[in-house]
């Protein structure tokens, strides 16, 4: 059951302000690009359909583990896998948390987070808007210069 709800303005800034302070420009760079490409895609198709946050670096992989970048997804509206609005006691302790037990075929749940497709395209620019790093880089980063990290679509 898809919910309807929508992430307030400027939700996420201060803690995203944070997670960039604290290392975490990359996946939020990451979060932002797939936020941009996914309102770009509904603006396009004319249709929304949940899309999955599928981190394919291990940078990603452990902002996906870190419970305050988790946080700062539910703060924009976006969705836990299943298996993580409903814990499972039979989750392995040998996966990720963002994994959940979805590997397993005695679950036909979710894996990843997801972006809801109630969440209209101007919504998601503003979600991204709202992480976007806008202080310069400290002298000597290479960030501006790297092309961001793309979002893979189903």
């Amino acid at each position: 059951v898809e919910e309807h709800w929508a992430p307030e303005e400027g939700a996420g800034q201060g803690l995203a302000h944070r997670l960039h302070q604290e290392g975490l420009a990359g996946p939020l760079r990451w979060l932002e690009n797939c936020l941009r490409r996914t309102a770009g895609d509904r603006e396009e198709d004319g249709i929304s359909h949940p899309v999955p946050l599928v981190p394919l670096s291990e940078e990603n992989e452990d902002a996906m583990e870190d419970r305050r970048f988790r946080a700062l997804l539910r703060q924009l509206g976006l969705r836990p896998p299943a298996s993580e609005q409903v814990r499972s006691p039979s989750l392995s302790p040998s996966r990720p948390s963002w994994y959940g037990p979805a590997a397993s075929p005695l679950f036909a749940q979710e894996s990843f987070w997801r972006i809801p497709a109630a969440l209209t395209p101007q919504q998601l620019r503003r979600a991204a808007a709202s992480i976007a790093h806008h202080s310069p880089d400290p002298p000597g980063s290479p960030q501006g210069l790297v092309e961001p990290p793309s979002c893979p679509q189903d």
